[in-house]
């Protein structure tokens, strides 16, 4: 059960740290090269040092997000917002892409327990100039093949999101085609990653049903699955009746399916307070709630949704 680090606030914020530590076994560290690597050769890996030595403190687990992701994640000194990306042969990025995954990954040692190699392969533009100057699914299989000799026994994720409205059908059949083919040609995928920005206003019905699937599908790819991302828009004012009491349902009912297949073997909630939420700044929903925690971490209807499904555990016959 886990949340992500969000570095702007944790050192202002003076209850992230305590939550944090009180009610979470695992977090997401945030790694984006822009930031571990800000110029080329020199790594600046503080931020993966302190949530090391915090994870060591609390006995907790790391979760490493993400090694290889958008063109915005990148540094400058790639050049990725040009056209020519950068004028980068594929020798040449190859290695770059070596040396940057097996740097962070040799880091963070046995408290990463897992790594998010690539993240959203199936976004619009893919995931830029690493699949344009690579080819998509050759940078994935070699990205997984860094990974994995930087150190055999973590876990390789590759993730991806599947809409605001469930789990969609279409996006997981793509996306578990494009693990076949990548696996196919030598690329150590572990975990499925299943991302869950849901919006109840939007929600289908038989979300449960396609969540079911796309567990069902990660299990006869051979691959773990994980829910990555999680949080839940309580809707507009007047859109949902009992909106905290519906989100509290949709919280237990994913935890609560995950837990029921064996095979699902982490759960993430996408921020640790709804004051703190992307949604908020990054989707231009001001009044989104979408967490377990209000924001003066006051504990909501969701949070006790989860504890429910946790407190019944895993019933696998």
């Amino acid at each position: 059960m886990g949340t992500a680090i969000q570095r702007r606030f944790w050192d202002r914020d003076p209850g992230f740290k305590p939550t944090l530590a009180r009610e979470f076994n695992h977090a997401v560290s945030i790694v984006f090269m822009k930031f571990t690597q800000p110029q080329r050769g020199h790594f600046d890996l503080d931020s993966i040092d302190d949530d090391m030595l915090f994870a060591k403190m609390h006995n907790m687990k790391l979760f490493g997000a993400t090694l290889i992701y958008r063109n915005d994640t990148s540094p400058d000194w790639l050049n990725f917002g040009r056209f020519t990306c950068g004028g980068w042969s594929a020798k040449e990025l190859d290695q770059i892409m070596k040396e940057q995954i097996q740097t962070l990954v040799r880091r963070g040692g046995d408290t990463y327990y897992a790594w998010e190699v690539v993240n959203e392969p199936l976004a619009p533009g893919q995931n830029g100039c690493w699949s344009r100057v690579l080819g998509q699914d050759e940078m994935i299989a070699k990205a997984f093949q860094y990974a994995r000799e930087a150190n055999p026994h973590a876990l390789l994720v590759l993730n991806d999101t599947f809409g605001q409205a469930g789990v969609d059908k279409e996006r997981t059949d793509e996306f578990f085609a494009l693990i076949q083919r990548v696996k196919k040609l030598g690329g150590p995928i572990d975990v499925a990653g299943c991302e869950m920005h849901l919006e109840a206003q939007q929600l289908h019905a038989n979300y449960i049903d396609e969540f079911k699937y796309f567990l069902e599908q990660a299990k006869a790819a051979g691959v773990q699955a994980q829910v990555t991302e999680m949080d839940v828009y309580q809707g507009p004012a007047g859109a949902i009746q009992d909106p905290y009491q519906n989100q509290k349902k949709i919280f237990y009912d994913v935890v609560h399916t995950c837990l029921q297949d064996s095979n699902c073997t982490s759960f993430t909630v996408w921020g640790i307070k709804d004051g703190l939420t992307w949604l908020r700044t990054q989707k231009d929903l001001p009044d989104a709630n979408p967490v377990l925690f209000d924001d003066g971490y006051g504990k909501k209807p969701a949070y006790y949704g989860v504890l429910e499904a946790l407190k019944q555990g895993r019933q696998v016959h």
